[in-house]
């Protein structure tokens, strides 16, 4: 009988990183996707190369010592082709946001303020419509446009950590619970 396998099954020994080292590149980046600093490509390929610089080192040694995929340059496609032989990753454009944002938003830091807005709505009968969400949009100045990023799918994040600190412009819109709205307030840095 008769078993076919994918043209990529076929070559996996013709590949630059073993089917291990890529696993543990996939896992790297979903780990630094969930970190708020998701991988570009030129990063994806430093790291490739940083892979095989260990396995020339012999920190990888469980291949032959005649390794033809060591010498073989990284070719213009391959991260391209890497990410078409891991679905779960894929190319989308980065939405940037402040670094201190991406570290102080977490469950532990927003529950307590939840549950404590819950507790005072509660104890003072506040009326729906003297609940008001507020909406805080900006744009930072002098600062890199997003770029392309490579990101686990599974993580329902785009966002891309900006480093350091910036000047923000601001607009906040609020509307009330009720429907009614206030007109929008925008901000800037003052002197």
């Amino acid at each position: 009988m008769l078993t076919t396998v994918s043209r990529a099954e076929a070559r996996v020994d013709q590949q630059i990183l073993s089917k291990a080292e890529e696993q543990a590149l996939a896992q790297w980046i979903t780990q630094v996707t969930r970190s708020g600093h998701p991988a570009r490509h030129p990063m994806v390929r430093e790291m490739a190369e940083a892979i095989r610089m260990q396995r020339r080192c012999g920190v990888n040694d469980y291949r032959e010592a005649a390794d033809v995929n060591l010498d073989r340059p990284l070719g213009k496609q391959w991260v391209n082709q890497f990410l078409k032989r891991h679905p779960e990753l894929q190319t989308i454009p980065g939405r940037i946001i402040e670094g201190s944002r991406v570290r102080e938003a977490s469950v532990e830091k927003l529950k307590p303020w939840f549950d404590e807005f819950k507790h005072v709505i509660d104890e003072y009968k506040v009326d729906i419509k003297n609940i008001y969400n507020m909406d805080e949009t900006g744009f930072n100045i002098g600062v890199m446009q997003a770029s392309l990023i490579i990101i686990n799918k599974t993580i329902c994040t785009q966002l891309q950590a900006a480093p350091g600190r910036q000047e923000w412009i601001s607009i906040i819109e609020c509307v009330s619970m009720d429907g009614t709205t206030i007109p929008p307030l925008t901000i800037f840095k003052g002197e």
